[in-house]
């Protein structure tokens, strides 16, 4: 082993760290191989080498140690990152799950817009979490999670960005804990990544942190072996298996790598804060003290009395951090045969079943060839595990049972036309690890028929009706589903319906994404729902539902839309670049639409018309192209405690009759008037301040008639208040100040109004 760095190094280190180390570019790979899993590996030719071997290499594949050594197993959380970039440029680096919606990388791998407080946009296209690449050059078993292109907390200085993953990957592969303190001089630390894209690799041999372990300047200072990709990998300390630092850059002058340590990362971050808080447990939790002891103890034993020892060592310490390493010496110094390999049906995630078991193979080698058998014949409470194969049969299910795929459920297609491919009557069940195709005609490809199950991981596309409808007494949860390209909807809800959809992708349907009405009242959480035809979430005709933390983007109409005497709580959401508006309220719609994002939408983040009458309170609405809040033609709503800034019009506008209450609101920065009452516009507007709009803080013209009072206007570029053109209004009681142009512009056309007491 190589010799760790010592103290008599640390001025070396200082002398050359802050001149020699700089952020380094995601390793590069072929745009075509954007997707893929098994990629050529590249180096990124940007001329740092800040990712390096110290004397031999020996960053090792992990699954040299086998698949259940505790090495593999620590790495679970661990994946790929893989980014295809708005300039077209592509790259990888290494990422892991900290808890159920995010992962941690390098701020340098993904740099967002660090700085600008209105805009988290990481600049990609795509992005996706590789989880489970752990066998060289086979994607076999290998899951990908598709990632948020918004940046949830970023650092340039600390190197770090925290994305959001969809899916909740936590769930199969697990998390890593982060450690709160730092490592000790010296400290043996393992490093687990993907170096050039390639398979997991760990640095496990003179793997150690310096003498000082914390240079300077802060940075982890360490010996392990590293290539371009393994940017943003963890670095592990064994005694606990914690993160301790965040892998980011080397030192070509002193031969070094850096890390980040975590104890400064944790200490900007909100999201890590709370995941180290949160007493996860599922992955690197801290061993009891005395187990810890006396299995380094009996390590240094068995290194000494060889065979024996390390056998012994295996049987009392399983699964201690030298576990692997006594089974690999044991295979190659000890000359003991392996074991044959244990050959099963049955994938080890498989969901635990305690009912009977069937399986079903297109080849014959299962109990049915069909599908449709299977479910005839078994009794209720079966579990049907179905091989790898196309199966052309559509599916009625009345009793009780689980439908659960077995390997890749690309492999595992149910294809149906003329069909529902699963029509559930049932009052309980599962369907898991499947791809659905309804072929066309008028079916759903999975039909919740008054019947109640779980569906996960499955793949679900309809060319018919919506990809899934549930009706009436039906109350299925539906939970980590791709439901994507639906000639219609993607999930319809209705008939007074309920459901838990969570942790789902929906994408790229003709019509909404999710689609609620009939005094359906579902629970819609954490989902992504992007790049539809029509709106993203749409709710109608007296439906209900809880809209909640899920991001909405690049749909061609609203994100949200509520009509029809509709009430749902839309609440927490990310909704950004929206072809439309955010939220759309028409045709006497209701709803609660509080502590939302919207950003950069083409249209206002929300629109109200035609005796629509929300709540919209506590929502930060920013960077939209039009208004911030546009309300028309008899739009009413309480507009309450809002953040309205950069908007390409004006902050509020109000037309055409329209009489909303604007309170409490902070209505900053657009590009034209803070307010803009017109055509007959009516509002209420107190206790707002209204400043630094580049245009007026209030401007009236064509009859608009509002009451403004107690209100603070600051710093607009023109006037305070312009009146013009028939304008009227009343205003009282404000505090004017600092308006570069002066209080009132108020025109000879303007209609009469009334002010007092302004200030």
């Amino acid at each position: 082993m190589r010799n760790i760095l010592t103290s008599t190094c640390a001025a070396l280190i200082g002398a050359t760290l802050a001149t020699s180390v700089a952020a380094q570019a995601p390793a590069e790979f072929d745009p075509a191989d954007f997707g893929k899993i098994v990629v050529q590996p590249r180096q990124s030719t940007n001329g740092l080498t800040f990712e390096q071997a110290i004397g031999d290499y020996q960053n090792e594949p992990i699954v040299q140690y086998g698949e259940n050594s505790p090495a593999v197993r620590l790495g679970r959380p661990i994946g790929r990152l893989d980014m295809l970039f708005d300039n077209g440029k592509t790259g990888f680096c290494t990422a892991f799950i900290v808890d159920e919606s995010h992962i941690i990388t390098n701020h340098h791998c993904i740099p967002g817009m660090d700085g600008d407080p209105s805009g988290k946009d990481s600049g990609i296209q795509a992005a996706q979490f590789v989880a489970g690449y752990i066998k060289p050059g086979r994607s076999a078993g290998v899951d990908r999670y598709t990632i948020s292109p918004q940046i949830v907390e970023t650092n340039r200085e600390l190197d770090y960005t925290v994305l959001r993953v969809f899916g909740n990957p936590s769930g199969k592969y697990g998390f890593l804990e982060l450690a709160a303190a730092d490592p000790e001089d010296a400290e043996f630390l393992w490093i687990i990544g993907h170096p050039q894209g390639q398979s997991q690799h760990i640095s496990r041999e003179g793997c150690a942190a310096a003498s000082p372990s914390i240079s300077d300047e802060g940075k982890l200072v360490h010996t392990c072996d590293t290539l371009g990709g393994n940017s943003g990998s963890p670095v592990i300390r064994i005694s606990d298996k914690r993160v301790i630092g965040l892998h980011h850059a080397g030192d070509s002058i002193s031969g070094f790598n850096m890390a980040i340590p975590m104890t400064r990362i944790l200490a900007q971050s909100k999201v890590l804060k709370a995941a180290a808080g949160g007493g996860n447990s599922s992955v690197g939790a801290p061993r009891a003290p005395q187990q810890v002891s006396a299995c380094d103890a009996l390590w240094t034993e068995a290194k000494a009395l060889g065979c024996g020892g390390y056998e012994a060592y295996v049987a009392e310490c399983g699964n201690h951090t030298f576990s692997g390493m006594a089974e690999a010496l044991i295979k190659r110094e000890c000359t003991v045969p392996d074991r044959p390999p244990v050959i099963t049906d049955a994938k080890p995630d498989l969901p635990e079943h305690d009912g009977p078991v069937f399986s079903v193979r297109t080849d014959g080698g299962g109990d049915y060839r069909s599908i449709t058998d299977a479910v005839t014949q078994s009794p209720a409470g079966s579990q049907i595990r179905i091989f790898p194969g196309t199966y052309v049969e559509g599916l009625d299910i009345s009793k009780p049972m689980e439908l659960v795929g077995v390997g890749n459920a690309s492999d595992i297609v149910l294809r149906v036309a003329e069909d529902h491919v699963i029509h559930w009557t049932a009052n309980s069940g599962r369907i898991s690890n499947l791809s659905v195709v309804q072929d066309g005609g008028s079916y759903f490809g999975i039909f919740f028929d008054s019947g109640t199950a779980t569906m996960e991981d499955t793949d679900v596309t309809s060319t018919g009706l919506a990809a899934v409808g549930i009706r009436q007494d039906s109350n299925p949860i539906l939970r980590r589903n791709r439901i994507h390209h639906a000639a219609q909807g993607g999930v319809f809800i209705y008939d007074g319906a309920d459901a838990l959809i969570e942790n789902n992708e929906v994408y790229e349907n003709t019509f909404a994404g999710i689609e609620i009405k009939s005094g359906s009242d579902p629970v819609v959480r954490n989902n992504l729902i992007r790049d539809g035809q029509s709106s993203g979430v749409y709710v109608h005709t007296e439906g209900r539902g809880r809209i909640e933390n899920n991001e909405i983007t690049r749909n061609t109409l609203a994100a949200v839309e509520i009509s029809g005497r509709s009430d749902p709580v839309v609440i927490g959401n990310d909704i950004h670049h929206g072809k439309a508006s955010g939220v759309y309220v028409q045709d006497n719609g209701l709803g609660l639409v509080e502590n939302n994002t919207f950003n950069a939408n083409a249209l206002s983040a929300v629109s109200i018309t035609s005796g629509g009458d929300p709540v919209v309170r506590n929502n930060t609405m920013r960077a939209g192209k039009e208004s911030g809040v546009y309300v028309y033609d008899g739009g009413k709503g309480r507009i309450e405690s809002n953040v309205i800034e950069t908007s390409g019009f004006a902050g509020v506008a109000v037309k055409g009759g329209s009489n909303p209450m604007v309170v409490g609101n902070t209505i900053r920065n657009g590009k034209q008037s803070g307010v803009f009452i017109y055509e007959g516009g009516l509002g209420v507007f107190e206790d707002n301040v209204i400043e630094g709009n580049a245009y007026y803080g209030l401007e009236v013209k064509t009859d608009g008639n509002p009451t403004v009072r107690n209100n603070r206007f600051v710093s607009n570029v023109w006037h305070a208040f312009r009146v013009y053109e028939g304008g009227r209004g009343v205003y009282e009681n404000n505090d004017l100040s600092a308006n570069a142009a002066g209080d009132f512009d108020i025109d000879d056309d303007a209609g009469a109004f009334t002010r007092s007491g302004n200030r």
